[in-house]
């Protein structure tokens, strides 16, 4: 009888004495994180190598398609207690918006628009004051691969001091709007002011919504895509009733169920969008 997916990974690593992967860690949109598994640990479901072990039941396979600041991976869920028996597979989209080199340095996307270009190439990355990522990622097959630049600062403006091919280590991909409690304002088509005495909430983490409606916890699984796209399936809660708060419950998953997209307001608003009108939130 095979063993589930975790226990045939940390076997094999046991068995051939290796203690760490030389590939990248990708967090998804969901904010979960996967974790490289290295060339040496050889094992393969639903059709590819493992490339990634995510949460519990969670899996990357096959290679990682990465162009610009885009890339593509393909997800499975399995049954833990058989990795034989795959729930799901499907594709991930990824906008890589910040990285982790090798060294620990953190960089943020400099964003879409104008941004300062050296020695021919954009700068599409901050690593702090004087350090900066220029183009685009190269992906061996082994690894991921940056032009990290260190800049001075001259009479003339900005000046090459000196550039190094470096190694990625993490490629963070998460939503901006995942890892953060989001408080309900209002919500539906018309607006309707959420219940300040029952507060509704949100917060995704680790592919899951979790939260209150202002009177059960409830939660779901999310799915993102790119240019804000995002859905959430069926929720389950806890089954109280609190006097005066089970319409917003009711409107509030109804109006989640419905959501098809996402966007972020200037004064830092998070706005749910679909077919039963919006989740307006704030932080």
């Amino acid at each position: 009888m095979r063993h589930a997916l975790r226990t045939l990974i940390v076997l094999a690593l046991a068995l051939t004495g290796l203690a760490a992967a030389q590939g990248v860690n990708i967090v998804l949109p969901d904010g979960s994180t996967c974790k490289a598994v290295g060339p040496e640990v050889n094992v393969s479901v639903a059709g590819g190598r493992v490339s990634h072990f995510c949460n519990e039941g969670v899996a990357l396979v096959g290679d990682l398609l990465l162009e610009d600041e885009t890339g593509l991976v393909t997800r499975i869920t399995y049954d833990p207690a058989d990795a034989r028996n795959i729930l799901d597979d499907s594709l991930v989209a990824l906008e890589v918006r910040g990285v982790t080199l090798a060294d620990g340095t953190e960089c943020l996307h400099a964003g879409f628009g104008a941004t300062l270009a050296i020695d021919g190439a954009r700068a599409n990355y901050t690593c702090g004051e004087d350090t900066l990522i220029l183009g685009y990622f190269e992906n061996t097959g082994q690894g991921v691969y940056a032009e990290k630049a260190t800049i001075g600062h001259g009479p003339g403006g900005f000046t090459l001091a000196g550039k190094e091919r470096v190694l990625v280590s993490t490629l963070d991909a998460s939503s901006p709007i995942t890892n953060v409690e989001w408080h309900l304002v209002s919500f539906g088509t018309n607006g309707t002011p959420a219940l300040a005495d029952s507060p509704a909430t949100l917060e995704i983490v680790d592919g899951q919504a979790v939260g209150t409606t202002g009177c059960n916890r409830y939660f779901a699984a999310v799915e993102f895509g790119l240019d804000g796209l995002v859905g959430f399936g069926p929720a389950g809660s806890t089954m109280m009733y609190c006097e005066g708060a089970m319409d917003q419950e009711q409107r509030f998953l109804a109006t989640l169920a419905g959501v098809t997209s996402f966007h972020m307001t200037a004064d830092g608003l998070l706005v749910l969008g679909g077919s039963d009108g919006d989740l307006l939130f704030s932080r």
